[in-house]
């Protein structure tokens, strides 16, 4: 109706993501190295993230992540990393059960 080609815009979105995703792996291979299962080790973290955040895309991932972030970094200074990664899921767990449609899901009742 605008004239705007849907599979132009699925294939410019898959190419940009693509990109990213290649360029994030770029990043990472120095430090980590390149295996075929590079990536389970960060699933779980970026989905409890995503879903930490609420309905706003940018603000609420952002706020979700230096939440989590900061609660499994201090946790893991003061004690060991596989703590930190308890306190990571525990922040999490609560985080959900007071606030179940994330952390912005308060600021935007009725969506985007």
């Amino acid at each position: 109706v605008l004239g705007v080609s849907p599979s132009t815009v699925y294939t410019l979105t898959f190419g940009i993501g693509a990109a990213l995703t290649g360029l994030a792996g770029a990043i990472l291979a120095p430090v980590s190295g390149v295996l075929p299962t590079m990536g389970a080790a960060y699933i779980a973290k970026a989905f409890i993230t995503v879903i930490g955040g609420g309905e706003a895309i940018l603000t609420g991932t952002a706020s979700a992540s230096i939440f989590f972030g900061a609660t499994n970094q201090i946790t893991t200074f003061f004690t060991s990393s596989v703590i930190g990664e308890v306190a990571f899921l525990i922040a999490a767990i609560i985080l959900l059960r007071l606030l179940p449609q994330g952390i912005t899901g308060r600021f935007f009742r009725r969506g985007l």
